[in-house]
C-alpha cells in the first residue's frame, strides 16, 4: 500500500510529511517513478484530477493543498475511495529533518550522546534538538517523545 498524505497546513506540514515518509524508507520525489511518493500542489480542479488519477495509477502521493475547500474535499474524497488518506488541515507544531534523525537514532537504541556523535553534532546541539521535538510532540521525556513521534509513523504505510 503506497501513502496518500493531502497537508492543507502550510510548507513546513508538508516538510514534516516528507520527513515522515523519508524515515519509513519511501523516497519522495517530484517526478513520477514507481516506488516512490509523488509529491505536488494541487491548486486547482485540472490537478486534483492529475493527483487521482496518479493514485489510480498506484502512484504514493504527497499532496499540498492549496485550491479551493470544494476542490480538496472532492480530492480527499477521491483518494480515500483508494486506500487509507493522511489528511493534515491544521497547522501545528511539525518536526524538522534534523529531529526526525534524531528520534529515529535515540528509537534504535542509541544514547543521546551517541546519536548526538553519529549526527555530528555536539552533546548541547543535540540536547536542544531534542528538547524542542520533544515540545511539538507534547511529550513530557525522551521516552514519551519516542512513542508519539512512532505513533506519528505509525499512521503511513511502509515501502515494499
Amino acid at each position: 500500500m503506497k501513502p496518500l498524505v493531502v497537508v492543507e497546513a502550510g510548507p513546513d506540514a508538508v516538510e514534516d510529511a516528507r520527513g515522515e515518509l523519508a524515515a519509513l524508507g519511501w523516497s519522495v520525489t517530484t517526478e513520477p517513478r514507481a516506488g516512490d511518493v509523488l509529491e505536488l500542489t494541487v491548486d486547482d480542479e485540472a490537478a486534483a484530477v492529475d493527483a487521482v488519477l496518479s493514485a489510480v495509477a498506484g502512484q504514493g502521493l504527497l499532496v499540498e493543498a492549496t485550491a479551493d475547500r470544494p476542490v480538496v474535499d472532492r480530492l480527499c474524497d477521491d483518494l480515500r475511495r483508494l486506500g487509507h488518506l493522511d489528511h493534515r488541515v491544521a497547522p501545528g507544531a511539525v518536526l524538522t529533518q534534523e529531529q526526525h534523525a534524531l528520534l529515529a537514532l535515540l528509537a534504535g537504541g542509541e544514547s543521546l550522546g551517541a546519536a548526538a556523535a553519529r549526527l555530528h553534532l555536539s552533546r548541547r546541539s543535540a540536547d536542544r534538538r531534542l528538547a524542542g521535538a520533544r515540545a511539538v510532540l507534547g511529550a513530557g521525556s525522551t521516552p514519551a517523545a519516542i512513542a508519539a513521534w512512532q505513533r506519528r509513523l505509525a499512521r503511513l504505510p511502509r515501502p515494499g
